[in-house]
Protein backbone atom coordinates (compact mmCIF):
# COMPACT_ATOMS: atom_id res chain seq x y z
CA UNK A 1 0.00 0.00 0.00
CA UNK A 2 1.56 3.14 -1.20
CA UNK A 3 1.94 5.84 1.58
CA UNK A 4 -0.08 8.37 -0.18
CA UNK A 5 -2.59 5.69 0.22
CA UNK A 6 -1.96 4.82 3.99
CA UNK A 7 -2.42 8.92 4.79
CA UNK A 8 -5.84 9.47 2.41
CA UNK A 9 -7.26 6.80 4.62
CA UNK A 10 -6.15 7.66 7.78
CA UNK A 11 -7.43 11.08 6.99
CA UNK A 12 -10.64 9.84 5.85
CA UNK A 13 -10.97 8.06 9.25
CA UNK A 14 -11.23 11.87 10.86
CA UNK A 15 -14.93 12.60 10.53
CA UNK A 16 -16.07 15.17 12.85
CA UNK A 17 -19.23 16.52 12.98
CA UNK A 18 -20.66 19.60 15.26
CA UNK A 19 -22.79 17.04 17.67
CA UNK A 20 -19.94 14.72 17.27
CA UNK A 21 -16.52 15.53 17.88
CA UNK A 22 -13.39 14.18 16.69
CA UNK A 23 -11.26 14.26 19.85
CA UNK A 24 -7.54 14.98 18.88
CA UNK A 25 -5.02 13.24 20.92
CA UNK A 26 -3.48 14.09 23.57
CA UNK A 27 -0.07 12.38 22.96
CA UNK A 28 2.21 15.12 21.22
CA UNK A 29 3.74 12.19 18.59
CA UNK A 30 0.82 10.73 18.00
CA UNK A 31 -0.74 14.51 17.37
CA UNK A 32 1.97 15.30 15.11
CA UNK A 33 2.10 12.29 13.22
CA UNK A 34 -1.90 13.26 12.89
CA UNK A 35 -1.39 16.67 11.75
CA UNK A 36 1.36 15.54 9.34
CA UNK A 37 -1.34 12.83 7.21
CA UNK A 38 -3.66 15.65 7.64
CA UNK A 39 -1.65 18.13 5.88
CA UNK A 40 -0.56 15.39 3.16
CA UNK A 41 -3.50 14.74 2.56
CA UNK A 42 -4.85 18.50 1.76
CA UNK A 43 -2.25 18.65 -0.39
CA UNK A 44 -2.59 16.11 -2.74
CA UNK A 45 -2.64 16.72 -6.52
CA UNK A 46 -5.99 17.72 -7.95
CA UNK A 47 -6.68 14.16 -10.24
CA UNK A 48 -5.94 12.90 -6.53
CA UNK A 49 -8.36 14.26 -5.01
CA UNK A 50 -12.15 12.92 -4.38
CA UNK A 51 -14.48 14.43 -1.81
CA UNK A 52 -13.92 13.40 2.05
CA UNK A 53 -17.25 11.99 3.51
CA UNK A 54 -17.40 15.53 5.56
CA UNK A 55 -17.52 17.71 2.89
CA UNK A 56 -21.62 17.22 2.15
CA UNK A 57 -21.69 18.23 6.64
CA UNK A 58 -19.67 21.05 6.25
CA UNK A 59 -18.95 23.50 4.19
CA UNK A 60 -21.21 21.59 2.38
CA UNK A 61 -22.34 20.45 -1.56
CA UNK A 62 -24.09 22.07 -4.62
CA UNK A 63 -27.73 20.67 -4.30
CA UNK A 64 -28.21 17.80 -6.15
CA UNK A 65 -28.32 18.05 -9.75
CA UNK A 66 -27.13 21.26 -10.16
CA UNK A 67 -24.79 22.17 -13.19
CA UNK A 68 -21.38 22.72 -13.46
CA UNK A 69 -20.70 25.81 -15.93
CA UNK A 70 -18.01 27.44 -17.91
CA UNK A 71 -17.32 30.99 -16.90
CA UNK A 72 -14.56 33.38 -18.50
CA UNK A 73 -13.38 36.07 -15.81
CA UNK A 74 -10.90 39.13 -16.00
CA UNK A 75 -8.78 39.93 -13.01
CA UNK A 76 -6.39 42.51 -12.43
CA UNK A 77 -2.59 42.07 -11.42
CA UNK A 78 -2.66 44.71 -8.96
CA UNK A 79 -5.55 44.35 -6.47
CA UNK A 80 -3.93 42.69 -3.84
CA UNK A 81 -5.71 40.16 -1.53
CA UNK A 82 -8.44 37.46 -2.61
CA UNK A 83 -10.33 38.39 -5.96
CA UNK A 84 -13.98 36.79 -5.97
CA UNK A 85 -15.16 34.66 -9.13
CA UNK A 86 -18.49 33.83 -7.79
CA UNK A 87 -17.95 29.95 -8.83
CA UNK A 88 -17.66 27.35 -6.16
CA UNK A 89 -16.01 24.27 -6.67
CA UNK A 90 -17.87 21.08 -5.89
CA UNK A 91 -15.86 18.93 -2.94
CA UNK A 92 -13.93 16.52 -4.92
CA UNK A 93 -14.96 17.58 -8.40
CA UNK A 94 -11.93 19.10 -10.77
CA UNK A 95 -12.09 22.83 -11.95
CA UNK A 96 -9.49 23.51 -15.05
CA UNK A 97 -8.56 27.12 -15.23
CA UNK A 98 -7.23 28.35 -17.94
CA UNK A 99 -5.21 31.74 -18.44
CA UNK A 100 -6.36 33.19 -21.68
CA UNK A 101 -2.61 34.43 -22.68
CA UNK A 102 0.79 33.69 -21.20
CA UNK A 103 1.45 35.21 -17.45
CA UNK A 104 3.31 38.26 -17.94
CA UNK A 105 7.08 38.11 -16.58
CA UNK A 106 7.24 38.08 -12.71
CA UNK A 107 3.74 37.65 -12.10
CA UNK A 108 2.61 34.54 -9.92
CA UNK A 109 -1.24 33.36 -9.65
CA UNK A 110 -2.25 31.30 -7.56
CA UNK A 111 -6.42 29.54 -7.19
CA UNK A 112 -7.57 29.42 -3.70
CA UNK A 113 -10.35 27.22 -2.94
CA UNK A 114 -11.73 28.31 0.65
CA UNK A 115 -12.83 31.10 2.60
CA UNK A 116 -12.43 28.75 5.86
CA UNK A 117 -8.93 29.20 6.31
CA UNK A 118 -8.48 28.59 10.03
CA UNK A 119 -6.73 25.44 10.71
CA UNK A 120 -7.19 23.81 14.24
CA UNK A 121 -4.23 23.12 15.31
CA UNK A 122 -3.45 24.88 17.82
CA UNK A 123 -2.68 22.88 21.42
CA UNK A 124 -5.65 24.52 23.44
CA UNK A 125 -8.37 22.80 21.03
CA UNK A 126 -8.94 19.66 22.20
CA UNK A 127 -11.28 18.15 19.89
CA UNK A 128 -12.38 19.38 16.36
CA UNK A 129 -16.16 19.95 15.08
CA UNK A 130 -15.48 20.07 11.48
CA UNK A 131 -11.93 18.97 9.38
CA UNK A 132 -9.16 21.06 11.08
CA UNK A 133 -7.94 22.31 7.25
CA UNK A 134 -10.19 23.01 4.56
CA UNK A 135 -8.96 25.14 2.19
CA UNK A 136 -6.10 24.94 -0.25
CA UNK A 137 -4.53 27.15 -2.37
CA UNK A 138 -2.94 25.78 -6.39
CA UNK A 139 0.07 27.60 -8.43
CA UNK A 140 -1.40 28.62 -11.68
CA UNK A 141 1.26 28.63 -14.97
CA UNK A 142 0.27 29.64 -18.84
CA UNK A 143 -0.95 26.01 -19.30
CA UNK A 144 -4.72 24.70 -18.38
CA UNK A 145 -4.09 23.83 -14.25
CA UNK A 146 -6.65 21.42 -12.43
CA UNK A 147 -7.48 22.43 -9.35
CA UNK A 148 -9.98 20.46 -6.45
CA UNK A 149 -10.70 20.38 -2.94
CA UNK A 150 -11.79 17.30 -1.29
CA UNK A 151 -14.20 19.73 0.88
CA UNK A 152 -15.06 22.14 -2.05
CA UNK A 153 -15.07 26.06 -1.25
CA UNK A 154 -15.83 29.48 -3.09
CA UNK A 155 -13.17 30.16 -5.83
CA UNK A 156 -11.28 32.97 -5.58
CA UNK A 157 -8.00 33.96 -7.53
CA UNK A 158 -4.62 35.98 -5.97
CA UNK A 159 -2.24 38.20 -8.43
CA UNK A 160 0.87 38.98 -7.08
CA UNK A 161 2.48 41.20 -9.93
CA UNK A 162 5.26 44.07 -10.42
CA UNK A 163 3.13 45.99 -12.71
CA UNK A 164 -0.78 45.89 -13.42
CA UNK A 165 -2.19 43.71 -16.00
CA UNK A 166 -5.54 42.41 -17.27
CA UNK A 167 -5.64 38.52 -16.32
CA UNK A 168 -8.73 36.78 -18.15
CA UNK A 169 -9.28 33.46 -16.80
CA UNK A 170 -11.75 30.39 -17.88
CA UNK A 171 -12.76 28.28 -15.28
CA UNK A 172 -14.66 24.89 -16.50
CA UNK A 173 -16.62 22.45 -14.36
CA UNK A 174 -17.70 25.10 -11.28
CA UNK A 175 -20.59 25.63 -9.78
CA UNK A 176 -22.15 29.44 -9.63
CA UNK A 177 -22.74 30.35 -6.30
CA UNK A 178 -25.42 33.26 -4.92
CA UNK A 179 -22.60 36.23 -5.81
CA UNK A 180 -24.03 40.05 -5.71
CA UNK A 181 -21.41 42.83 -6.06
CA UNK A 182 -22.60 46.32 -5.24
CA UNK A 183 -23.01 48.82 -8.48
CA UNK A 184 -22.71 46.06 -10.63
CA UNK A 185 -24.65 42.99 -10.43
CA UNK A 186 -28.57 44.41 -11.66
CA UNK A 187 -30.87 43.75 -9.44
CA UNK A 188 -33.53 42.00 -11.48
CA UNK A 189 -30.70 39.34 -12.35
CA UNK A 190 -30.49 38.78 -8.56
CA UNK A 191 -33.76 36.97 -7.97
CA UNK A 192 -32.12 34.72 -10.17
CA UNK A 193 -28.42 34.57 -8.76
CA UNK A 194 -29.32 34.24 -5.01
CA UNK A 195 -30.87 30.67 -6.10
CA UNK A 196 -27.47 29.61 -7.34
CA UNK A 197 -26.81 26.11 -6.24
CA UNK A 198 -23.75 26.60 -4.17
CA UNK A 199 -23.74 25.94 -0.51
CA UNK A 200 -22.04 29.25 0.17
CA UNK A 201 -22.84 32.90 -1.36
CA UNK A 202 -20.96 35.99 -0.99
CA UNK A 203 -21.91 39.96 -1.63
CA UNK A 204 -19.19 42.23 -2.36
CA UNK A 205 -19.11 45.72 -1.38
CA UNK A 206 -16.49 48.67 -1.77
CA UNK A 207 -14.87 47.90 1.42
CA UNK A 208 -16.30 44.93 2.83
CA UNK A 209 -16.69 41.50 1.85
CA UNK A 210 -19.81 39.09 3.24
CA UNK A 211 -20.18 35.18 3.01
CA UNK A 212 -22.58 33.11 4.80
CA UNK A 213 -24.04 29.79 4.07
CA UNK A 214 -26.36 30.38 0.86
CA UNK A 215 -29.64 29.87 2.35
CA UNK A 216 -29.28 32.78 4.45
CA UNK A 217 -29.14 34.89 1.59
CA UNK A 218 -31.96 33.32 -0.97
CA UNK A 219 -34.63 35.49 0.46
CA UNK A 220 -32.66 38.66 0.25
CA UNK A 221 -34.41 40.71 -1.95
CA UNK A 222 -31.77 43.92 -2.23
CA UNK A 223 -28.78 43.36 -0.38
CA UNK A 224 -27.34 46.84 -1.48
CA UNK A 225 -28.55 48.48 1.54
CA UNK A 226 -26.47 46.08 4.07
CA UNK A 227 -23.68 46.58 1.99
CA UNK A 228 -23.67 50.13 1.88
CA UNK A 229 -23.86 50.07 5.94
CA UNK A 230 -21.06 47.65 6.32
CA UNK A 231 -19.02 50.03 3.78
CA UNK A 232 -19.78 52.66 6.22
CA UNK A 233 -18.61 50.80 9.14
CA UNK A 234 -14.74 49.79 7.12
CA UNK A 235 -14.64 53.53 5.85
CA UNK A 236 -14.99 55.40 9.38
CA UNK A 237 -12.34 52.98 11.05
CA UNK A 238 -10.32 53.63 7.84
CA UNK A 239 -10.92 57.12 8.35
CA UNK A 240 -9.98 57.12 12.32
CA UNK A 241 -6.75 56.06 11.70
CA UNK A 242 -6.44 58.28 8.32
CA UNK A 243 -5.75 55.41 6.02
CA UNK A 244 -5.31 56.49 2.19
CA UNK A 245 -8.05 54.93 -0.13
CA UNK A 246 -8.21 51.18 -0.32
CA UNK A 247 -7.63 48.85 -3.05
CA UNK A 248 -8.58 45.86 -1.34
CA UNK A 249 -11.85 44.91 1.15
CA UNK A 250 -11.77 43.58 4.74
CA UNK A 251 -13.92 39.87 4.58
CA UNK A 252 -15.92 38.03 6.90
CA UNK A 253 -16.24 34.88 7.16
CA UNK A 254 -18.81 33.08 9.14
CA UNK A 255 -17.21 29.15 10.69
CA UNK A 256 -18.38 26.08 12.56
CA UNK A 257 -15.11 26.06 14.72
CA UNK A 258 -12.46 29.09 14.39
CA UNK A 259 -8.64 28.54 15.74
CA UNK A 260 -9.64 31.51 18.75
CA UNK A 261 -12.04 33.14 20.64
CA UNK A 262 -15.27 34.20 19.77
CA UNK A 263 -14.51 35.96 17.08
CA UNK A 264 -10.77 36.76 15.31
CA UNK A 265 -9.14 39.36 13.20
CA UNK A 266 -7.09 38.72 10.15
CA UNK A 267 -7.99 38.42 6.53
CA UNK A 268 -10.64 37.29 6.43
CA UNK A 269 -11.72 38.00 10.13
CA UNK A 270 -13.47 35.09 11.43
CA UNK A 271 -17.05 34.32 13.27
CA UNK A 272 -18.69 30.87 14.55
CA UNK A 273 -21.56 30.40 12.34
CA UNK A 274 -24.09 31.35 15.13
CA UNK A 275 -22.77 35.12 14.37
CA UNK A 276 -23.71 34.71 10.64
CA UNK A 277 -27.76 35.58 11.02
CA UNK A 278 -26.23 39.24 12.81
CA UNK A 279 -24.56 39.84 9.60
CA UNK A 280 -27.39 40.25 7.20
CA UNK A 281 -29.70 41.55 9.61
CA UNK A 282 -29.69 45.11 8.82
CA UNK A 283 -32.30 46.92 10.78
CA UNK A 284 -30.69 45.38 14.19
CA UNK A 285 -27.30 46.35 13.20
CA UNK A 286 -28.61 50.14 12.42
CA UNK A 287 -30.58 49.96 15.71
CA UNK A 288 -27.39 48.22 18.00
CA UNK A 289 -24.33 48.02 15.85
CA UNK A 290 -22.42 44.88 17.14
CA UNK A 291 -19.65 45.55 19.44
CA UNK A 292 -17.68 42.71 18.31
CA UNK A 293 -17.70 43.09 14.60
CA UNK A 294 -16.15 46.32 15.39
CA UNK A 295 -13.90 45.09 17.42
CA UNK A 296 -12.40 42.58 15.03
CA UNK A 297 -12.12 45.09 12.45
CA UNK A 298 -10.43 47.77 15.04
CA UNK A 299 -7.95 44.92 15.37
CA UNK A 300 -7.34 45.33 11.70
CA UNK A 301 -6.95 48.84 11.94
CA UNK A 302 -4.27 48.89 15.05
CA UNK A 303 -0.84 49.66 15.63
CA UNK A 304 2.38 48.80 17.75
CA UNK A 305 3.16 52.55 17.06
CA UNK A 306 -0.05 53.67 19.61
CA UNK A 307 -0.76 50.24 20.85
CA UNK A 308 1.28 49.33 23.73
CA UNK A 309 1.85 46.12 26.15
CA UNK A 310 -1.40 45.33 27.61
CA UNK A 311 -3.09 47.63 25.74
CA UNK A 312 -4.08 45.05 22.67
CA UNK A 313 -7.81 44.44 23.75
CA UNK A 314 -7.89 48.42 24.59
CA UNK A 315 -7.10 50.84 21.89
CA UNK A 316 -8.94 48.29 19.54
CA UNK A 317 -11.89 49.35 20.98
CA UNK A 318 -11.59 53.06 20.07
CA UNK A 319 -13.11 51.74 16.86
CA UNK A 320 -16.07 49.81 18.49
CA UNK A 321 -16.56 53.28 20.69
CA UNK A 322 -16.27 55.39 17.15
CA UNK A 323 -18.85 53.18 15.00
CA UNK A 324 -21.23 53.07 18.29
CA UNK A 325 -21.43 56.58 17.78
CA UNK A 326 -21.29 57.98 14.33
CA UNK A 327 -22.88 54.21 12.36
CA UNK A 328 -25.01 53.76 14.98
CA UNK A 329 -25.79 56.90 17.16
CA UNK A 330 -25.16 55.69 20.53
CA UNK A 331 -23.92 58.16 23.07
CA UNK A 332 -20.26 59.03 22.97
CA UNK A 333 -18.39 56.66 25.26
CA UNK A 334 -21.13 54.13 25.51
CA UNK A 335 -22.31 50.81 22.94
CA UNK A 336 -21.09 47.80 25.46
CA UNK A 337 -22.41 46.92 29.19
CA UNK A 338 -19.09 47.15 31.11
CA UNK A 339 -18.88 50.63 30.18
CA UNK A 340 -22.56 51.98 30.07
CA UNK A 341 -23.96 54.16 32.61
CA UNK A 342 -22.98 53.74 36.25
CA UNK A 343 -20.41 51.14 35.36
CA UNK A 344 -18.34 53.46 33.44
CA UNK A 345 -17.79 55.50 36.83
CA UNK A 346 -16.97 52.08 38.00
CA UNK A 347 -14.53 51.27 35.61
CA UNK A 348 -12.62 55.12 36.02
CA UNK A 349 -12.34 54.00 40.10
CA UNK A 350 -10.72 50.74 39.27
CA UNK A 351 -8.20 52.27 36.40
CA UNK A 352 -6.73 54.82 39.12
CA UNK A 353 -7.21 52.91 42.19
CA UNK A 354 -3.56 51.68 43.99
CA UNK A 355 -2.81 49.50 42.37
CA UNK A 356 -4.26 50.34 39.40
CA UNK A 357 -6.47 47.94 37.28
CA UNK A 358 -5.26 46.97 33.96
CA UNK A 359 -8.38 45.33 32.65
CA UNK A 360 -9.40 46.46 29.36
CA UNK A 361 -12.40 48.34 29.88
CA UNK A 362 -11.06 50.07 32.48
CA UNK A 363 -8.27 51.01 30.82
CA UNK A 364 -10.64 52.24 27.78
CA UNK A 365 -12.28 54.31 30.50
CA UNK A 366 -9.80 56.45 30.85
CA UNK A 367 -9.68 57.06 26.90
CA UNK A 368 -13.29 58.09 27.27
CA UNK A 369 -12.58 61.08 29.81
CA UNK A 370 -10.54 62.71 26.92
CA UNK A 371 -12.84 61.71 24.58
CA UNK A 372 -15.69 63.41 26.54
CA UNK A 373 -13.02 66.19 27.35
CA UNK A 374 -11.59 66.91 23.50
CA UNK A 375 -14.08 65.10 21.14
CA UNK A 376 -12.67 62.89 18.16
CA UNK A 377 -11.04 65.22 16.53
CA UNK A 378 -7.03 65.32 18.40
CA UNK A 379 -7.74 61.47 18.74
CA UNK A 380 -8.04 61.20 15.16
CA UNK A 381 -5.53 63.72 14.37
CA UNK A 382 -2.68 61.56 16.46
CA UNK A 383 -3.69 58.13 15.25
CA UNK A 384 -3.34 59.47 11.42
CA UNK A 385 -0.31 61.35 11.88
CA UNK A 386 1.56 58.12 12.07
CA UNK A 387 0.47 57.82 8.32
CA UNK A 388 2.88 60.65 7.74
CA UNK A 389 5.37 60.70 10.39
CA UNK A 390 5.90 57.27 11.51
CA UNK A 391 7.94 56.09 13.97
CA UNK A 392 11.17 53.78 13.34
CA UNK A 393 9.78 50.04 13.87
CA UNK A 394 13.05 50.10 16.67
CA UNK A 395 11.67 53.11 18.31
CA UNK A 396 12.06 51.99 22.44
CA UNK A 397 8.82 51.81 24.23
CA UNK A 398 9.29 54.42 26.46
CA UNK A 399 9.88 56.73 23.69
CA UNK A 400 7.03 55.31 21.82
CA UNK A 401 4.76 56.36 24.79
CA UNK A 402 6.14 59.86 25.26
CA UNK A 403 5.79 60.73 21.32
CA UNK A 404 1.79 59.70 21.71
CA UNK A 405 1.32 62.08 24.67
CA UNK A 406 3.04 64.72 22.39
CA UNK A 407 1.39 64.12 19.56
CA UNK A 408 -2.22 63.87 21.41
CA UNK A 409 -1.15 66.88 23.73
CA UNK A 410 -0.96 69.06 20.91
CA UNK A 411 -3.87 67.90 18.67
CA UNK A 412 -5.76 67.93 22.13
CA UNK A 413 -3.99 72.07 22.64
CA UNK A 414 -3.78 70.50 26.27
CA UNK A 415 -0.67 69.73 28.40
CA UNK A 416 -1.74 65.53 29.21
CA UNK A 417 1.52 64.77 30.40
CA UNK A 418 0.43 64.32 34.35
CA UNK A 419 -2.65 62.68 33.45
CA UNK A 420 -0.94 59.92 30.92
CA UNK A 421 1.67 59.58 34.15
CA UNK A 422 -1.34 58.37 35.83
CA UNK A 423 -2.45 55.94 33.32
CA UNK A 424 1.12 54.60 33.62
CA UNK A 425 3.07 56.05 30.13
CA UNK A 426 6.55 57.19 30.15
CA UNK A 427 6.13 60.95 30.56
CA UNK A 428 9.95 62.18 31.06
CA UNK A 429 10.52 65.84 32.76
CA UNK A 430 11.34 67.19 29.56
CA UNK A 431 8.40 66.18 27.35
CA UNK A 432 6.52 68.18 30.41
CA UNK A 433 8.63 70.97 30.51
CA UNK A 434 8.27 70.90 26.56
CA UNK A 435 3.85 71.01 26.74
CA UNK A 436 4.22 73.80 29.89
CA UNK A 437 2.98 76.25 27.32
CA UNK A 438 -0.43 74.49 27.19
CA UNK A 439 -3.16 74.60 29.48
CA UNK A 440 -2.78 71.56 31.71
CA UNK A 441 -5.73 68.99 32.00
CA UNK A 442 -6.99 68.65 35.38
CA UNK A 443 -8.45 65.27 35.56
CA UNK A 444 -9.42 65.20 39.35
CA UNK A 445 -11.86 68.68 38.57
CA UNK A 446 -13.10 66.71 35.83
CA UNK A 447 -14.36 63.77 37.46
CA UNK A 448 -16.55 65.66 40.30
CA UNK A 449 -18.08 67.60 37.42
CA UNK A 450 -18.83 64.44 35.40
CA UNK A 451 -19.34 61.88 38.44
CA UNK A 452 -22.09 59.41 36.87
CA UNK A 453 -24.25 59.13 39.94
Amino acid sequence: MTSLLIFALIALQVQPKEKAPFTVPTDPPAKKELVREINDYMALPAKQVQAHPCAADFPGVATNGSPRVTRIYTFSGAKPRWQSTGLYANAGEIVTVTPQAPLPAGATVEIRIGCHTDRLFYEKITEWKRFPSIARVFPVTSQPTPVANAFGGPIFVVVKSPSDFKLTLRFDNAVEAPFFVLGTTPLANWKTIRNAPAPWGEMVGRNMILHFPASQIRAMDDPTPLLEWWDKVVAAQDWLVGWPARTAQERVVPDRQISAGWMHSGYPFMCHLASAPKITDLAKLRKEGDWGFFHELGHNHQSQAWTFPGQTEVTVNFFSLYCMEHIVGKPRGTGHPAIDGAKFSTCLDKRFANPPSDDPFHQLSAFIVLLHKFGWAPLQQTLASYQTAPLTPKTALELKQAEFVRRYSRNAKANLTAYFKQMGYACPDELTKELSALPPFDYATWRKEHTTK
